[in-house]
């Protein structure tokens, strides 16, 4: 085990993008709403030139599943956000450049 190379310098954004099936018991999971999210914030991060400080992954479940929009995981501040949606990207990814 080494190491890697290289590391966001700010932030790491973890977006659930976890699909169930529609009759599962915890719900549908965030499926096309957390990968609408994810794209949302890849466009914040490439416009604001934020690629080394601020990364963007798709994860599966977070353990929190909203009924709207995708949950969120913030390192390194072990923030946890619900009912995320596109429309709140960039407000993230901003508040993740100061982290």
């Amino acid at each position: 085990m080494r190491p890697a190379p290289f590391r966001p310098s700010s932030a790491h954004l973890f977006v659930c993008t976890n699909a169930r099936a529609a009759t599962d018991p915890l719900g549908a999971g965030c499926g096309a709403r957390g990968a609408s999210v994810v794209e949302a914030m890849k466009r914040a991060v490439a416009q604001g030139g934020l690629a080394s400080r601020v990364w963007v992954s798709r994860t599966h479940c977070l353990g929190v599943c909203p009924t709207e929009g995708a949950a969120v995981a913030v390192s390194p501040t072990g923030a946890l956000f619900t009912e995320v949606t596109a429309a709140d990207a960039a407000g993230l990814v901003a508040a993740a450049r100061g982290a």
